[in-house]
């Protein structure tokens, strides 16, 4: 099932990623800095920040006005300002490229004035920059250096913002132990500094990586916190969120009136705010639950509008998990063929991404969807896959058991993988039976030996 890390910035929390390079740059006024940007400089980046919804064209003239007049001004430190805001509208409008080299670009002006600051806030935008283009590993490294500056310059704010943004893609790339940690770190300084925002986004972070470890009590004791804080301070974002995997849990435990109630209650509410990206994970919930409910041609009408969203959007993660549940339903109607292509796209994006459990769900399908056709060379090869990927994300999936009882999860762990692989030569025993048997009812009917 597909979960919202709340993209902070990824994921999750407010309307979109570029509300996190937002809030940073609007914050950097206020934390200290080696100098001033000029007055004329600062309105007219103002002047351009207030068309930036509604017109983002013209902000972005404004906005290249304001960094020929720094330029011309031979002012470093404005010159820097203007770059970054250019990268914030240059992420909006999808020019990753663009934002990336304004960014870079900031981040070395900053770096030969030592503005501390500057660099901090820089280093954040490129962390978003590289996870929203799926570098996890940059991504990360930037944001670490981003978070200790900022805890060093005492902007515990804008410090929380990255280390949330950390434990989403932990979270993602199944490092479960890495993201708890980062996440209950996040919650301890933001209960410190009273900051309501931060400590809503990070139990809604910290309640996906519960219900990704299957303990719903405690994805539910998160969510209904961050639920509270949420309604009591009108942030109905959040509020969407908390809806959305207060319905993943009771899907998991199989309260599934509750599950749809509460999928509808976010898909409203996302959709009054035009969140796409929360829209589009909704869907695909809903998609499943109707699986479930065999309620196909609802599901597969979910998952399409889920589908065209997340394409649109650029999400190729998101793409991927539609992806396989579309190719999940199709082998449910036992339609193989197009349910293999479905799973095929996903697998590739899963690969590339790096997103081993979401791969060997889609490993686990392609072989059902094979040894149903009775292609089972094919399917040897999806079962060999899929337990590769078992055992090598196995301690990642279940880092509690495996940290607590190293050589009992070992034990588990191997248990585990030779249920799959019996599981899975079962499959292809019957599937070889079945196929000599209608071979040889075949010929004895048509008379031959």
């Amino acid at each position: 099932m597909r979960l919202i890390h709340r993209r902070k910035r990824k994921v999750s929390s407010k309307p979109s990623v570029w509300l996190l390079l937002l809030f940073t740059l609007l914050l950097f006024p206020a934390i200290r800095s080696v100098g001033q940007v000029l007055p004329g400089i600062e309105a007219m980046v103002k002047e351009a920040d207030g068309y930036r919804n509604s017109d983002p064209d013209k902000a972005m003239l404004l906005a290249r006005k304001a960094l020929e007049e720094a330029r011309k001004e031979k002012h470093d430190l404005s010159t820097a300002r203007v770059m970054r805001f250019i990268g914030v509208l240059s992420f909006m409008k999808g020019d990753l490229q663009l934002a990336e080299a304004q960014f870079d670009s900031a981040y070395k002006t900053y770096t030969v004035l030592n503005d501390k600051a500057g660099i901090a806030a820089s280093l954040n935008n490129l962390g978003v920059v590289h996870q929203e283009k799926s570098n996890y590993t940059k991504a990360i490294e930037f944001f670490e250096k981003s978070v200790t500056m900022k805890l060093e310059l005492g902007d515990s704010t804008g410090a929380m913002s990255g280390m949330v943004n950390t434990g989403t893609i932990y979270s993602y790339t199944g490092n479960n132990t890495k993201a708890i940690e980062t996440f209950n770190e996040v919650i301890r300084i933001a209960s410190l500094s009273r900051d309501t925002s931060r400590l809503i986004d990070a139990r809604i972070n910290l309640s996906s990586v519960w219900i990704n470890e299957k303990i719903p009590e405690k994805a539910l004791s998160e969510l209904q916190m961050a639920r509270d804080l949420s309604q009591k301070t009108g942030d109905d974002y959040s509020l969407a969120y908390c809806y959305n995997n207060i319905g993943a849990v009771y899907q998991n435990i199989h309260e599934d009136d509750k599950a749809i109630s509460f999928y509808n209650m976010a898909l409203a509410l996302r959709d009054d705010l035009g969140d796409q990206a929360g829209l589009a994970t909704t869907l695909d919930n809903l998609g499943k639950m109707y699986i479930r409910l065999k309620r196909f041609d609802q599901a597969l009408n979910y998952f399409y509008q889920a589908l065209q969203i997340n394409q649109q959007l650029g999400d190729k993660r998101s793409t991927a998990i539609t992806l396989n549940s579309i190719g999940e339903l199709l082998l449910h109607k036992k339609d193989f063929p197009a349910a293999i292509d479905y799973l095929n796209r996903g697998k590739i994006l899963a690969e590339e991404l790096s997103l081993r459990q979401e791969a060997r769900v889609m490993n686990g399908n392609l072989l059902m969807c094979y040894a149903a056709m009775h292609k089972f060379d094919s399917a040897h090869v999806f079962l060999l896959q899929y337990v590769q990927a078992l055992d090598s994300s196995w301690y990642s999936a279940n880092p509690i058991e495996a940290e607590v009882n190293p050589n009992k999860a070992r034990l588990e762990k191997d248990k585990q993988i030779r249920n799959y692989f019996i599981f899975g030569l079962v499959i292809l025993l019957v599937g070889f039976s079945a196929w000599g048997l209608s071979r040889y009812t075949f010929k004895k009917s048509m008379g031959m030996k």
